[in-house]
């Protein structure tokens, strides 16, 4: 199985010692994100240090290591599905084609506790919850 995890997942692993923390670094399936996300996560770096209690060097160094285990895609290779992604999800949330793009690009489900996701019908999205509870059956 692959995932789009979506920036909110991955800030959250970020900020607290978590089943999402734990789950990124341990799943079988292949994780992924869109490009831009890497950078988008970096803007919220002094929220995440506030929140985490860690400092700016070890959440550089939880960056880092979340980003060994998902594998940024460059817009280049979702771009010919940002039509398809915005027809789907564009009005709901704009924020939220890029995501869509990546996982109709990758053949993947999206990971995300946006419910935004599930006003779209071309890609499955599951929240945390729906990823550990597929995970502990296994």
């Amino acid at each position: 199985m692959k995932l789009v995890v979506d920036a909110n997942v991955v800030i959250s692993a970020l900020i607290a010692d978590s089943k999402t923390r734990e789950l990124i670094v341990t799943l079988e399936p292949d994780l992924l994100t869109p490009e831009f996300v890497h950078d988008e996560i970096e803007n919220y770096g002094e929220l995440i240090v506030e929140k985490s209690g860690m400092t700016p060097d070890r959440v550089a160094q939880f960056i880092d290591l979340l980003f060994q285990y998902i594998e940024a895609v460059p817009a280049s290779e979702f771009y010919p599905y940002i039509e398809e992604a915005d027809a789907a999800i564009g009005d709901t949330d704009p924020d939220d084609v890029l995501y869509v793009a990546c996982a109709l690009t990758t053949n993947a489900d999206i990971w995300s506790d946006d419910s935004d996701f599930k006003e779209q019908d071309v890609v499955e999205a599951h929240t945390t919850s729906d990823v550990i509870d597929s995970f502990a059956t296994l």
